[in-house]
Order: structure tokens, then C-alpha cells, then sequence
């Protein structure tokens, strides 16, 4: 079987087919490795509809299941052809084989590629993909893990031609760390901070001003040079709490797990001196700066996506069978 990535579209479907709700016990526990994706999924999907007694409603038409399919895999309605031909199929796997046929082609990773660029926020005041619109359609037609893919994004080497392009999502925020930390919150780990920037979040108790400036510290050392991205030497995050004196924000994680990273105070004014003149000297050469590697950024970059954007699919999956039960459904 094919093993793809799942698209956004299955992604979202997923997620909203999960209500907030206490399943029943069979659906807390671990299913056993060896079930297949397919079923696993049904489990759960199962185990919280009955906790909130609805019925489940019946599958759709052959031709409904084909316009789903091709819709959220390669972007487009069906041909009469096509149509035509899968109706007139009595082929009992025909749905998986659909599935398959679509995954296997050039379309599926230029459409999910223009769907993520768009979920990113990359595309330019007319709408193109840009350079990173080719990057993310390369990883998807290699088939590249969600975690390659994140390290890819927030870790750039412009040396790397299988990574062109990659670093322009940090090129378009890292003049405004406040909106990168903002963004990464988000679109990477499913979770919007922005509140905490000024307080802590009035309704989400787990979101406070210590996570939304402790995630900014990952990216306090990240400097635009040049057009490049680079990173100083130093950097240091400091706010205001409420009704509080000024604190140093630790880089932590959105879990609370705060790590020691290097460079992370004030430099001294020779320190700054010093640093400033090397990024104005890689400016004038207009060469790309020493980026690197930090230890926040390794750490950050290890992190996983949340669940309803991968961090529970951390390599490639097998999503033809997801494909026909989620697009089955009326």
C-alpha cells in the first residue's frame, strides 16, 4: 500500500469528527500496534459518537465518494470520463484503488502543496506559492515526514538544494518575532497564544504570558540579514506581567519544560560591538551568516505538530483507507 502523508483536508475532518466529550472506557484505552490505521481510527471516531448517542449516518453514493476524494487529494471535480468509468466498476476494492491512483500522482503534491502554502500564510499579494510553495511540493511528492518537514521549516540550510525555499516562512517573520511566535504557536501546535501576549488567557487557564514569551525565546537570537536569516550570538526575551516587575522570559516549551540555551542574557557592549559588526560585514557581502544550530533551535525543532496536524503522525502514513472511510461518510 501507498504510504502518504495525510492531507489537510482528512486532517480537519479528523478533528472536527472528535467531539469534546468523555468516551466510553473502551475508547481510553491503547489499541494493540497491530490494528490497522483504518480500524483505529473507526475505534475512536465510534467510542465518541456513541458517548454523545448520535447515530452515525450512512455512506454515500459511488459518485459523492469519487467528488469527495478528488476534491481533497487533487483539488479538482472529476471528469465525465472519470466518472463514467468509476460507476461502471464493480470492482470491490475500486475505492482504495481510486485512492491510490490519486496519491501516486503529480496533482495530489501540487494541490496539498498550494493548501499548506495558503494554511502558512506564504503566498505572495497575488497569490503564488513562491519558493516555498516548491520546497513543500518536493517533500510532498518525496514523501517526507511531518517531522522532517517542521525541522526543514524552522531549521533552513540554504545550502541544502532539497530545502530551497524552506526558509522563506521565517524570512517573512523574523523581523517581527511576536507575530513568528505567534504563527508557529498556531499553525504547528495547534494552539493560539496570542492572548497571553498582553495576560494570561481569561479563559485557558494552561495558557499563560510565561508560554507565549518563553516560546518567543526560541527565536530571540534569530536576526534578518541581509535577506538571510541568521542568528546572533545573543538574545534575550524581557516583559512586563501584569502588575509585576520585568522578567526574563526561559525558553520553554508550551508544556512548561523550560531547557538552558546558550546565549540566552545581555550581551556586554564589546559582545554587542563585536556581533554587530560581523552581521553588518555578512550584509555588505550579502552572503548568508553562520546560522547556528542552537540548541533551543535543535530542541524547538523536535517538537511535534498537534494532533489534528500530525503530532500523533510523526513519519508517513498509509491514508488510503482513512481517505475511504472519511470521504464515505454523508
Amino acid at each position: 500500500m501507498l504510504r502518504r502523508m495525510l492531507p489537510p483536508g482528512i486532517l480537519f475532518a479528523f478533528g472536527l469528527a472528535l467531539p469534546l466529550v468523555t468516551a466510553d472506557d473502551a475508547a481510553k484505552k491503547l489499541l494493540p500496534p497491530d490494528r490497522s490505521i483504518e480500524a483505529t481510527i473507526d475505534h475512536y471516531v465510534d467510542a465518541a459518537l456513541r458517548a454523545e448517542k448520535i447515530k452515525p449516518a450512512g455512506l454515500v453514493d459511488d459518485a459523492t465518494f469519487l467528488r469527495r476524494v478528488m476534491l481533497d487529494l487533487v483539488g479538482r471535480v472529476p471528469t465525465l470520463a472519470e466518472q463514467d468509468e468509476y460507476l461502471a466498476s464493480s470492482d470491490p476494492a475500486k475505492k482504495m484503488k481510486l485512492v491510490e491512483h490519486l496519491l501516486a500522482s503529480p496533482a495530489f503534491a501540487r494541490h496539498q502543496a498550494h493548501e499548506f502554502t495558503a494554511l502558512m500564510q506564504t503566498q505572495d499579494r497575488k497569490g503564488r506559492n513562491g519558493a516555498i510553495g516548491e520546497y513543500l511540493q518536493t517533500a510532498f511528492r518525496d514523501n517526507r515526514g511531518w517531522d522532517r518537514i517542521f525541522r526543514e521549516i524552522l531549521l533552513p540550510s540554504e545550502d541544502d538544494p532539497g530545502q530551497k525555499g524552506a526558509g522563506d516562512f521565517l524570512k517573512a517573520r523574523v523581523k517581527d518575532l511576536d507575530k513568528l511566535t505567534i504563527d508557529v504557536s498556531s499553525l504547528f501546535f495547534g494552539v493560539n497564544v496570542s492572548c497571553a501576549q498582553c495576560h494570561d488567557h481569561p479563559h485557558v487557564p494552561a495558557w499563560t504570558q510565561d508560554h507565549f514569551y518563553g516560546l518567543k525565546s526560541f527565536f530571540a537570537r534569530s536576526v534578518d540579514v541581509g535577506g538571510f536569516v541568521g542568528e546572533k550570538d545573543f538574545g534575550v526575551v524581557k516583559y512586563i506581567p501584569n502588575k509585576q516587575k520585568e522578567k526574563v522570559a526561559p525558553v520553554m516549551f508550551l508544556t512548561g519544560k523550560t531547557i538552558d540555551a546558550p546565549g540566552a542574557k545581555d550581551p556586554s557592549p564589546a559582545e554587542r560591538k563585536k556581533e554587530q559588526e560581523r552581521l553588518d560585514g555578512a550584509k555588505m557581502r550579502r552572503r548568508r551568516p553562520s546560522r547556528r544550530r542552537s540548541a533551543c533551535g535543535r530542541s524547538l525543532s523536535r517538537r511535534r505538530w498537534h494532533p489534528t496536524a500530525a503530532s500523533s503522525f510523526r513519519g508517513p502514513w498509509s491514508i488510503a483507507s482513512i481517505t475511504v472511510s472519511w470521504a464515505a461518510a454523508s
